[in-house]
């Protein structure tokens, strides 16, 4: 590391202590190392990407069951194409590692097909019984809330009890955890400490020759990544140009502690929301835990279901 680089990496780390030099908090700037370590507070509360896969397998296969019942199949959407899994709060943290930019650019590896639970279209009929919008369909009655609503209150079996006698919504289900989780990301964002780390790092960027404001800047040249202006047009990815950026990119990321500062900011402002909204967090947590256990009871066929 050049003697510019690690000044630039002192620069940040001396604000671990300073208040006043970051408008932070004093508590100290992690240095994250591997994908391990890239944990936040509301971690916690929430599913892993693959705990995530699972409930919304078993939410498919349950209102697929459903819907049949009534002579309407509800076809999965085809697998989608993804790129690598990315390790929880990746991107949050802009994390750069093990993502092979000296091979591929800021694109990452390839896609990879993967089965895909979470957005398929319906027919109108499809939506009569999965939302419950008529009582009966060919004789048959359609459950209060439809298929939709049999199937959440399978997945929420047993908790009941565990939320005070207080069922769970959909909507703390849908939306309360993203809108927390975004109110936290606004806070980070706006944190003083992220914006001298975006400083550090475009200082070291000048010095291996190259010239952005920010990381956003350099991974959304128009050279290489579509804009607004020009979305329709495919651009020509892991060029010499591209790789070349985005490998002194990762490398001032890494050595001014870029993600450590990330880190810092969303935990400090993810502790902040925790605090405010604990009950609420508290109640996502618990829905969470039983929607994963009924969910794997349900896919192991050890869930007893009626339609």
């Amino acid at each position: 590391m050049s003697a510019r680089r690690l000044l630039a990496g002192l620069l940040i780390a001396a604000g671990v202590t300073s208040c006043g030099l970051f408008g932070g908090g004093a508590d100290e700037i992690p240095t994250p190392r591997t994908a391990a370590d890239l944990g936040l507070p509301l971690d916690a509360y929430d599913l892993t990407a693959a705990e995530h896969k699972v409930v919304d397998k078993a939410r498919f296969m349950m209102l697929a069951d459903c819907t049949r019942t009534f002579g309407i199949e509800l076809e999965a959407p085809p697998p989608s194409a993804d790129g690598p899994e990315r390790p929880k709060n990746a991107d949050l943290l802009a994390w750069l590692e093990d993502w092979q930019v000296e091979k591929y650019g800021y694109a990452g590896p390839p896609p990879r097909l993967t089965e895909d639970f979470t957005s398929y279209s319906v027919s109108d009929a499809q939506w009569v019984v999965l939302e419950g919008r008529r009582r009966t369909l060919r004789g048959k009655a359609i459950p209060p809330g439809g298929c939709r609503g049999s199937a959440e209150a399978l997945l929420d079996q047993g908790t009941l009890s565990l939320l005070g006698g207080k069922a769970a919504t959909l909507r703390e289900k849908e939306e309360v955890f993203s809108q927390l989780a975004g109110d936290a990301a606004q806070s980070a964002y706006d944190d003083l400490r992220r914006r001298d780390a975006d400083r550090a790092w475009r200082d070291c960027m000048v010095e291996a020759g190259f010239f952005y404001p920010n990381i956003e800047a350099a991974a959304g040249d128009s050279r290489w990544a579509s804009t607004p202006a020009d979305d329709q047009i495919v651009k020509p990815r892991g060029t010499g140009a591209e790789i070349a950026t985005a490998t002194a990119d990762a490398e001032c990321r890494k050595d001014t502690n870029y993600y450590g500062v990330r880190q810092a900011a969303y935990r400090d402002s993810q502790q902040r929301i925790i605090a405010q909204n604990r009950a609420e967090l508290d109640r996502i947590k618990i829905i969470n835990q039983a929607e994963l256990k009924n969910a794997r009871k349900f896919l192991a066929g050890q869930l007893a279901v009626t339609w």
